[in-house]
């Protein structure tokens, strides 16, 4: 049996993980999962395997909840850790989130990098930490009250699950898990989430990536060179300027020593007429 965990950040992803194998099998507390990783363990009497994934933030550097490629790229890459597919994607969601559309929007964009089909395969698990989080209500209704649960819900065919930190005595939360997800398959003909076509998407997805981040820097190089032209053409206008101002300030002083010369002659020839006024 291979299962896939996927979740944001801080979603519990590494404890579920070691909930259903029984053992510590990820890290769990204060460190964030940066690469798919797989373990293997005995639970019920089958082998089971449980690749966790890289979180994603509900908000990136550019404020929104979508992803960086090489998290996308990374939780994608999780496919090929479980070779020749996965038998369920769980969800992974922790009921102490407020969980609205921009939170639905986000799992179902991740889910959705695993194909259209990837909803088949899917199940939602909650994690909750204390079950006075449910303020007296049934995991159901409080599914029920909040829209975008319970659409995120419909989404994988109305299946969900909860693990909770303080079981129930006598409750084997593990054990349930696995009948709802043997009935998902059960469901899907015994298929599974195929690992070569996610992979296929994951490789056409990375070329478009390529394609986008070229285009990125062509335009940025555009705009660098445009920025560039820009100021020299305002160097150049300035240079311009300069010159011509230059031109006429020279202009100007030599028009002011034509008149200062002329005033001289002109005081020389009145100087000499009265001279020779005079010496008649």
């Amino acid at each position: 049996l291979r299962l896939v965990l996927v979740g944001v950040t801080e979603a519990g992803k590494s404890a579920v993980g070691n909930s259903i194998l029984g053992k510590k099998a990820f890290d769990e507390v204060g460190v964030k999962t940066r690469v798919s990783f797989p373990c293997q363990g005995l639970v019920k009497g089958q082998q089971v395997l449980v690749v966790d994934t890289p979180g994603w933030e509900w908000f990136n550097v550019n404020g929104s909840s979508a992803s960086v490629w090489p998290v996308k790229k990374e939780i994608m890459r999780s496919m090929s850790l479980c070779q020749p597919g996965a038998h369920a994607l769980l969800l992974v969601v922790p009921l102490s989130f407020s969980f609205s559309q921009r939170e639905r929007r986000a799992v179902e964009e991740h889910v959705e990098l695993f194909g259209p089909e990837a909803w088949s395969y899917s199940l939602v698990l909650f994690t909750i930490l204390d079950r006075k989080q449910l303020r007296g209500s049934t995991l159901k209704q409080e599914v029920k009250l909040n829209v975008e649960l319970n659409r995120l819900v419909e989404n994988c065919g109305g299946r969900f699950h909860a693990l909770y930190s303080n079981p129930k005595a006598g409750e084997d939360q593990v054990a349930e898990l696995l009948v709802k997800i043997t009935k998902m398959m059960a469901t899907n003909g015994e298929t599974m989430l195929y690992s070569e076509k996610v992979l296929e998407q994951a490789r056409e997805m990375e070329k478009e990536e390529e394609r986008r981040l070229e285009e990125e820097r062509k335009k940025r190089e555009e705009n660098i060179q445009k920025v560039r032209e820009a100021l020299k053409a305002k160097e150049l206008r300035r240079s311009r300027r300069r010159t011509d101002q230059q031109i006429l300030d020279n202009e100007e002083q030599t028009q002011t020593q034509l008149d200062s010369a002329s005033d001289n002659q002109s005081i020389s020839d009145k100087i000499y007429f009265r001279q020779s006024c005079k010496q008649q």
